[in-house]
């Protein structure tokens, strides 16, 4: 009896748990899309920057869809705080196309994309606010 008792418990426990990390709701905010279709020799003409505003102690997730069309690369986004990054999708060898970002300031924060190796690339960027 004590044994089915204790296994209630955690199956209820259990339960709780993966409902309430489930109840995080997801507000789209905004997609950027990014296509290269030819390499240029200036490495600026190779990458998408623009400027979003970030909220204090707002949760940010991002989502990458790549290979939109026929092109073989895979968008690396850097979210920069001026000149430094707070956050990335790519980091060495590994490759995520979700990151979530907890943003620790109120402000501009710039977002810059390029495509792994140099390659031409189509990618759809998604960014939304987790609450």
């Amino acid at each position: 009896m004590k044994k089915l008792n204790y296994f209630l418990i955690l199956l209820i426990i259990f339960l709780l748990a993966n409902k309430i990390s489930y109840s995080q709701k997801e507000i789209f905010i905004k997609e950027f899309q990014f296509e290269l279709k030819k390499i240029s020799d200036n490495q600026y003409e190779n990458e998408y920057f623009l400027t979003i505003t970030l909220n204090k102690n707002s949760l940010y997730k991002f989502t990458v869809l790549n290979h939109i069309g026929d092109f073989p690369g895979k968008a690396n986004i850097q979210i920069l705080d001026g000149s430094q990054v707070v956050a990335t999708n790519s980091v060495g060898d590994k490759y995520y196309e979700k990151f979530m970002f907890k943003c620790t300031k109120t402000g501009f924060y710039d977002i810059l994309i390029n495509f792994q190796d140099n390659k031409t690339g189509s990618s759809l960027i998604k960014l939304f606010l987790v609450q």
